[in-house]
């Protein structure tokens, strides 16, 4: 196999520049914004322990497809800490939040 021509190249770039990709969190990041990463971090956890699709997790979640893809690469600057906690409530019932 040899190496892609500068044209094929070129396409690729152009096409990944689309791609938004999965975010880390900050290592200076504040409490509530590592908050927002666990729940989504779990989100994810549990989809992979039910084997869900991102389709189907959206789908119990009751949220658009493209909502789960955003939860899932945590780009959790898309949803309100509230709306984040409302769709973990619905694969933890009996979570409770405590506010200190």
């Amino acid at each position: 196999m040899s190496f892609p021509k500068e044209k094929r190249l070129s396409r690729i770039r152009k096409d990944l520049e689309k791609v938004e990709g999965f975010l880390m969190l900050d290592p200076d990041a504040d409490e509530l914004a590592r908050f927002r990463f666990r729940i989504c971090q779990d989100l994810l956890k549990y989809a992979q322990r039910k084997n869900f699709k991102d389709v189907e997790m959206a789908e119990f979640l009751e949220i658009p497809k493209a909502d789960m893809s955003r939860i899932f690469n945590h780009r959790i600057d898309k949803f309100s800490t509230d709306k984040l906690i409302k769709l973990y409530s619905k694969i933890n019932p009996d979570y409770k939040l405590k506010v200190s």
